[in-house]
């Protein structure tokens, strides 16, 4: 037999693929049971090939036709085995299964070297062929069942998989299918039935039908880390015909032009490999962080919807009682129920703030649910925002009186029209004001209103307690509040939030400055003026 044959060509072609296959597959990840399981495939998978080829020579005939079946028994276990744990890389099959496996396997494997599987060679018509005994019909059965189950496993998680995980299935589902159809129609069936092993020659054909889909998966869809095993592979080749090339030089001349390719081949092959890695290892740690951040989302988004179900509960479950404690509050206050003293009217008076209080807060949270959620109801007209700026300034000015406070209100023009919500901008003026007085321990509080080129501007200016460098660019967002002064003065820290969400759906503009802290600030509100 030539040593150049078709079929020793294919053969080695095979092995290096496998070999290579192999290495770098194991290597990628070895405590995967799916990479070990590959790995050991490929093993058997070359031991069945080369012993498939020797059973064709007929010195060795009778032997190698055994190891044949040796090996092919072990190959279908694993191929069964890793079509099992693929594509999630883990054994979960159980003791009592693995053990019938693996022990219906050995008892094949050791049938396979004996006289029941191949009693002997007939050469009595003049082409020798194998005498086929009854344990290769236990062989039959070992190898048809792990292959068809191989098939099924592949088949059903592919339908059941979605995504990138189906397209990793696809191609080992589609190869293994092909290889194992012609293995069993072409070679065991005809050996089986007519003790014919003529298409036997073609094995290695077969395998790399299943190896090439496989390769696939590897290199298109990332089944086993591809891009490495890609450049891995096709660099060990390169280095191997480099090499084969310097053996068989036959000049000096050739060997060392030879000798030097190689070396820079060995260098640029192991700097290209390194980048390689390098840049799959960069782009799993960007999936890792990706995976990572969408399930923080889902989480963020979860508690965002359960935080937004029970501001809804709470707010209407404590509304009612609240209601009912101040309306209580305000008939004793007013002498209904007959004469209250002083003292037990100082009481009152406490309790009935402190409702106010408490509705203010459930209002405010009921208020952030609406905006949360986008239901914030708006009724656009067209307004004086001097008539409202000036009304709610004559409201707050005995609480700013109480604390010594000089309130200011200031406006160049008899009247400025805006389109708006007249509701919801009172209550953003009332906030920017009431903040403004309760921030202020001294000094005076100043709002002024104007307008210039179709801009209304409101300025609520003070001389209290400012605001840091490092809280100013966050005032605006929930739940945003000094930490100097929150054991002092009460607050939520969703006024502002609300104001901003309240003054951007009138498409305006809100915003804060100040110089530091103990230097006062400055709030600002611009909206669109209308004639």
């Amino acid at each position: 037999m030539s040593l150049l044959s078709p079929k020793l060509l294919v053969l080695a072609i095979a092995t290096l693929i496998n070999l290579v296959l192999l290495a770098t597959v194991y290597r990628s990840n070895s405590r995967s049971a799916t990479h070990r399981l590959f790995a050991a495939l490929s093993l058997v998978v070359t031991c069945w090939l080369v012993a498939s080829y020797l059973s064709t020579t007929p010195e060795t005939n009778l032997i190698w036709a055994r190891l044949t079946i040796f090996f092919a028994a072990p190959m279908t276990m694993l191929l069964f085995l890793f079509s099992y744990t693929l594509p999630k890389g883990v054994f979960s099959l159980g003791g009592s299964k693995t053990f019938a496996v693996v022990a219906s396997t050995a008892a094949v494997m050791m049938v396979a070297v004996s006289p029941y599987a191949f009693k002997g060679i007939d050469s009595s018509g003049g082409t020798p062929h194998l005498i086929i005994g009854l344990g290769m019909g236990a062989f039959g059965v070992l190898a048809t069942s792990f292959s068809l189950l191989s098939v099924y496993m592949l088949w059903k998680k592919y339908r059941n998989t979605v995504g990138v995980e189906k397209e990793q299935i696809r191609p080992v589902f589609l190869g293994a299918a092909a290889m194992l159809g012609l293995l069993i129609a072409t070679v065991l069936l005809p050996v089986l039935l007519w003790q014919n092993d003529f298409f036997a020659g073609l094995i290695p054909l077969y395998s790399l039908i299943f190896l090439g889909m496989t390769a696939y998966a590897i290199v298109r869809h990332h089944l086993f880390n591809m891009k490495v095993i890609a450049t891995e592979a096709l660099t060990s080749i390169l280095w191997i015909v480099l090499f084969a090339r310097l053996v068989v030089s036959e000049s000096v001349d050739d060997r060392i032009v030879g000798g030097f390719v190689f070396l820079l081949s060995l260098i640029f092959g192991v700097l290209l490999i390194q980048s390689v890695r390098r840049e799959v290892r960069q782009r799993e740690e960007l999936q890792r962080l990706s995976e990572e951040l969408k399930t923080t989302n889902f989480k963020l988004e979860e508690l965002s919807r359960f935080k937004t179900q029970l501001l809804s509960l709470a707010s209407h479950q404590i509304k009612s009682p609240l209601a009912a404690i101040k309306g209580f509050t305000t008939i004793l206050l007013e002498g209904l129920y007959g004469p209250v003293n002083d003292k037990v009217k100082g009481a009152l008076d406490k309790i009935k703030s402190a409702s106010d209080d408490l509705i203010n807060l459930v209002n405010m949270l009921l208020d952030l649910r609406r905006v949360e959620e986008g239901r914030m109801a708006y009724e656009f007209a067209r307004v004086d925002l001097k008539k409202l700026a000036q009304g709610e300034v004559a409201l707050l000015e005995p609480l700013a009186r109480n604390k010594g406070l000089k309130l200011e209100f200031a406006c160049g023009k008899p009247e400025i029209w805006v389109n708006a919500d007249a509701q919801k901008l009172v209550q953003v003026i009332q906030n920017l004001v009431d903040n403004a007085i309760k921030y202020t321990p001294s000094g005076f509080v100043r709002v002024e209103l104007g307008s210039a080129n179709g801009q209304v501007t409101l300025k609520v200016s003070d001389s209290g307690l400012g605001i840091s460098p490092t809280l100013l660019p966050q005032l605006f967002e929930e739940f945003v509040r000094d930490e100097r002064i929150k054991k002092e003065i009460r607050g939520t820290g969703l006024g502002l939030y609300i104001a901003r969400k309240i003054v951007e759906a009138h498409n305006g503009k809100i915003w804060a400055e100040s110089e530091g802290e103990g230097k006062g600030s400055k709030f600002h509100l611009k909206i669109k003026e209308v004639s």
